[in-house]
C-alpha cells in the first residue's frame, strides 16, 4: 500500500514538473530559464575549478587579464542595440525583419570599432604587463564582435518568445569551454594562454547558428532599414547607459584590482566574484523572461507585476544567500583546494552585493518596459561614480575586505534609488514593498495556471 501511494505521488510531481516545463506564461518560461540557468552555474563552476586547481591564484590572475578586455569591451559596445531590438520586437511585430537586419548592421559596426579600440587602447592602458600578455589580449579582442552578435540574436529569441532557442545559446557556450578545459587538461597543455582561448572560442560556433536561423527567419527589405535603423538608435542609446554602465559596475573590479593587487590575491578575489554570482541565476533569469512580458503590459499593470517579483525573489535569494555563506568554508576548500580560503571574507560581501544588485534590476524592469531607461542608466551611473573612489580609497588600506566593502555600498545605494523613484513614478507606498500574504497567494495562483495552461496545450 505504501509502495503504491509513493508511486502515485511521484506521478502526480512528474506530472507537475512536466506540466510546468510545456507551459509558455511567465512562470513556465522563468522556472526554465532557472533550471537552465543553474545547470549553466554548474558548467561556470567546472570550468572555475579546473582553472583554479590547475593554474593556481597566480594563473588564474593572469587568465583574468587575460579574457577581461575582449569581455568587457563586448559589453561597453552594445551600444543598447540588443535592448531596442526586443523592445520593438514586442511593440512592432510587423516590422521584425527590418528590425533584425538593422540590429544585425549596427552590432557589426559596433564589434569592428571594439576591436580598433582594444588594439590601439589596451597597450596604453597595461602599460606594466609583458609585452606577451598585451600581444595575446589583442589577438583575442577577435571574439569581441561575435560576442555583441550572440547578445543581440539572445534578444531575437527572446522577442520572438523562442526560450528554447535562446537557453541552448547560453548553455552551449559553457559545455563547449568545459570540453576544451578538460581536453587541454588532458593532454597537458593548460596554460592561463590555452584556458583563455576556451573561454572565448565557443562564441563563434554558437553565434554562426544564430545567425544562420536569423537569415533563415527574415528576408532583408532594405527599403526600411533606415527608419529602423533610426528606431534601434534612438532607444538603443537611451538604454545603452544601462548596459554601458551595468558592466562597468561588473567589471570596473576587476579592472582597476588588476592595478591594485598581485596576481595571487587577484586570483582569491575573481575565485570569491564567480562564486557569489551563483545567485544572479535568480535576478538574471527574471529579468530575461520578464521584460518581453513586461513589454506588452500598460504601465501600472507592468509596475505592480515588477514589484511583486521584486519582493518574492529577494526573499529567496536572500534564504540561499544565508545557506551558501554558512557552507562557504567548506565549499570554497572542497572545490577550489586550500589556497584558496583567505577569499572567504570578501565571498560573504560580495554574496550581499549580488542579491542587492539583482533585486535592483528587476525591479528596474517596469521603468525598461515603460520607455523610460534612463531611469535605470541613472542608478547604474550612481554605483560607477562611488565604485570608483571607494576601490582606491578602501583597497590600499584594507585589500580584498575593502574591494568587498566598494561593491556594497553602492549596490546599497543603488536599489534605495530604485525603490524611491518607482514608489513617485508608479504611486506605490512603502508598505506595498513588505511581502504579505497576497504575495504568496499570486504566485499559487500563477503556479496553477501554469499547470492549467500546459495541460491544455498538451
Amino acid at each position: 500500500m505504501a509502495s503504491t501511494r509513493s508511486t502515485v505521488a511521484l506521478k502526480q510531481v512528474s506530472s507537475s514538473l512536466a506540466a510546468v516545463f510545456r507551459g509558455k506564461n511567465l512562470l513556465n518560461e522563468t522556472v526554465k530559464t532557472m533550471v537552465i540557468s543553474i545547470g549553466i552555474m554548474f558548467l561556470n563552476m567546472a570550468t572555475g575549478i579546473i582553472t583554479a586547481r590547475s593554474l593556481g591564484p597566480e594563473g588564474r590572475g593572469i587568465q583574468t587579464v587575460l579574457i577581461l578586455w575582449p569581455q568587457f569591451l563586448a559589453f561597453a559596445t552594445t551600444l543598447g542595440i540588443h535592448s531596442a531590438l526586443l523592445y520593438h520586437m514586442k511593440k512592432s511585430k510587423e516590422e521584425e525583419a527590418d528590425l533584425y537586419y538593422s540590429s544585425l548592421l549596427l552590432t557589426l559596426v559596433a564589434g569592428t570599432g571594439a576591436v580598433l579600440f582594444g588594439i590601439f587602447f589596451i597597450p596604453l592602458w597595461l602599460g606594466s604587463e609583458s609585452q606577451a600578455v598585451i600581444t595575446h589580449i589583442q589577438w583575442f579582442m577577435g571574439a569581441t564582435p561575435f560576442m555583441l552578435l550572440f547578445f543581440m540574436h539572445n534578444s531575437l529569441f527572446r522577442g520572438r518568445e523562442e526560450f528554447h532557442l535562446f537557453n541552448r545559446m547560453r548553455y552551449l557556450v559553457p559545455f563547449i569551454t568545459l570540453l576544451l578545459l578538460v581536453g587541454l587538461s588532458m593532454i597537458d597543455r593548460l596554460t592561463p594562454y590555452t584556458s583563455g582561448i576556451a573561454y572565448l572560442v565557443p562564441y563563434l560556433p554558437v553565434t554562426l547558428f544564430a545567425i544562420a536561423r536569423g537569415l533563415r527567419l527574415y528576408r532583408p527589405k532594405w527599403d526600411g532599414i533606415r527608419a529602423s535603423s533610426r528606431k534601434i538608435i534612438s532607444y538603443g542609446l537611451g538604454a545603452y547607459g544601462i548596459d554601458l554602465l551595468g558592466n562597468f559596475i561588473l567589471y570596473i573590479d576587476q579592472i582597476i584590482l588588476i592595478g591594485l593587487l598581485a596576481p595571487g590575491p587577484l586570483g582569491l578575489y575573481v575565485v570569491a566574484v564567480s562564486l557569489s554570482r551563483m545567485l544572479n541565476i535568480f535576478s538574471s533569469s527574471i529579468v530575461m523572461v520578464l521584460f518581453p512580458k513586461l513589454s506588452g503590459l500598460e504601465n501600472k499593470e507592468a509596475a505592480l507585476l515588477s514589484l511583486r517579483v521584486f519582493k518574492i525573489t529577494t526573499i529567496g535569494a536572500l534564504l540561499c544567500a544565508a545557506v551558501l555563506m554558512l557552507a562557504a568554508p567548506v565549499l570554497i576548500q572542497l572545490l577550489y583546494g586550500k589556497l584558496f580560503l583567505d577569499s572567504i571574507p570578501v565571498f560573504s560581501l560580495l554574496v550581499l552585493e549580488v542579491i542587492l544588485g539583482g533585486s535592483a534590476m528587476i525591479l528596474a524592469q517596469a521603468f525598461m518596459a515603460s520607455g523610460k531607461p534612463f531611469v535605470v542608466t541613472i542608478s547604474q551611473a550612481i554605483g560607477i561614480v562611488l565604485v570608483i573612489p571607494l576601490m582606491y580609497l578602501l583597497v590600499p588600506s584594507y585589500g580584498l575586505i575593502g574591494a568587498g566593502f566598494a561593491l556594497l555600498i553602492p549596490s546599497t545605494i543603488r536599489l534605495s534609488y530604485v525603490i524611491i523613484v518607482f514608489q513617485r513614478k508608479f504611486r506605490f507606498g512603502l508598505r506595498e514593498f513588505i511581502i504579505a500574504k497576497a504575495d504568496f497567494v499570486w504566485v499559487k495562483n500563477m503556479a496553477r495556471g501554469a499547470k492549467a495552461s500546459a495541460s491544455s496545450s498538451s
